[in-house]
């Protein structure tokens, strides 16, 4: 079987390794190897990233003890019998390092709050534990988080056992074992026993930090999100690049972030209800103006301020209170009203043009309203006028 140095040596980031076979499948090469650096993941925690021979590992596989690496290197490149050079993506195991005995950290403690844990979840960002029970309050949570911190600057050891089955009731485990006649129990210095088959830091200091994110309910469970090692650290970076964006556009020290943020809603809220008591005096004068100006029965404009429902009651107005037919487009959408489907039939035309003019849209008689593909208002311009002359 393949040796596992990752349980040998969980530090150790490049080896040598002899190849037990090369297969080939479907135009992919798979690698057996005499020993490997790379975990094939299990547990909840990602398989590793690395390099053969200078080549990216692009999948790993465990089978019946051994351990199959997918590499694109040919069977000349390496085949049977020659020797490869393993080269572990370090910063990315370390993180799931730091993350797994996080994790078996925060679901101890959530354990010893009743809260025991049916799952977990260890991502390339987030941190997820689902546990029984009914939703935490988040002071409890912010308890657990601080009380992770403590556990973390005692800089507790963390120990692997390799135990038979009938010896296991020597450990208070959090949770029952599988069936196996051998156990790998990591021991988190007699405050947390877990069967686990995964890859850990050697003490708590080197988890570095926790960050509870929050809690939510998820298949009658409870799900924790939290942060740990160097997102966590990734993660206070970010805040804080958001804190000194926010305090330059605020004008405000982050404290003040809040009761800031409430005055600039309120005085949102006040300009949207001066604005709704103007709406109306503009569209009146726009649609006045516009009729004034225009001798013609159609009327074409593009509005270039305001609001896009503006475009659509100046339009409705200039056929209701002067006659006119209107066509206003607002960005790239447009409005077409009518006075009369004697004078033009709205849907009518849109049916009859809608394909050759490149605009989707529908509405009642007398008033439609959609989007232009491309911006053509002078040909549609033009296409209505036709078809107005076309009535006459």
């Amino acid at each position: 079987m393949t040796a596992k140095i990752y349980y040998q040596d969980a530090y150790a980031r490049t080896i040598n390794a002899k190849v037990l076979d090369h297969k080939e499948k479907n135009g992919e090469h798979w690698l057996l190897l005499d020993q490997t650096v790379f975990y094939p993941g299990g547990g909840g925690q990602l398989p590793d990233k690395g390099l053969i021979s200078g080549k990216p590992l692009l999948e790993i596989r465990e089978k019946e003890g051994n351990i199959w690496h997918k590499v694109d290197l040919s069977e000349e490149q390496a085949p049977v019998n020659s020797e490869v050079h393993l080269q572990l993506d370090w910063p990315y195991r370390y993180y799931q390092m730091q993350q797994h005995t996080g994790q078996h950290l925060l679901s101890a403690l959530l354990h010893k709050h009743g809260y025991p844990t049916v799952s977990v979840h260890l991502g390339e960002v987030h941190t997820l534990i689902e546990v029984e029970g009914t939703l935490p309050e988040n002071t409890l949570l912010r308890q657990l988080e601080n009380r992770a911190q403590q556990y973390i600057a005692m800089a507790l050891p963390v120990k692997i056992h390799y135990v038979a089955r009938e010896d296991v009731d020597r450990f208070e485990l959090r949770r029952p074992p599988k069936e196996l006649s051998t156990l790998r129990i990591v021991e988190i210095d007699a405050f947390d026993f877990s069967a686990c088959g995964g890859v850990h830091v050697a003490n708590t200091a080197e988890i570095g930090l926790v960050k509870i994110l929050g809690s939510e309910r998820i298949r009658g469970h409870i799900r924790i999100k939290a942060v740990i090692g160097q997102r966590a650290f990734d993660y206070f970076d970010e805040l804080h690049q958001v804190n000194l964006l926010l305090r330059e556009k605020l004008n405000t020290d982050h404290l003040q972030f809040n009761s800031r943020i409430s005055q600039m809603q309120e005085e949102i809220s006040y300009l949207k209800k001066l604005a709704k008591f103007y709406d109306k005096y503009f569209v009146q004068y726009e649609s006045a103006r516009l009729a004034k100006e225009t001798k013609d029965i159609l009327i074409v404009h593009k509005l270039e301020y305001g609001e896009q429902n503006d475009a659509a009651e100046i339009a409705k107005k200039l056929s209701g209170d002067f006659g006119k037919v209107a066509f206003l487009q607002f960005d790239r959408r447009f409005y077409l009203s009518s006075p009369d489907p004697e004078i033009l039939d709205t849907i009518k035309f849109l049916k009859e043009n809608a394909d050759s003019l490149e605009i989707k849209g529908g509405g009642p008689q007398g008033f439609c309203q959609g989007m232009m593909n491309k911006n053509n208002s002078d040909e549609i311009a033009e296409t209505i006028r036709r078809f107005l002359r076309r009535k006459s």
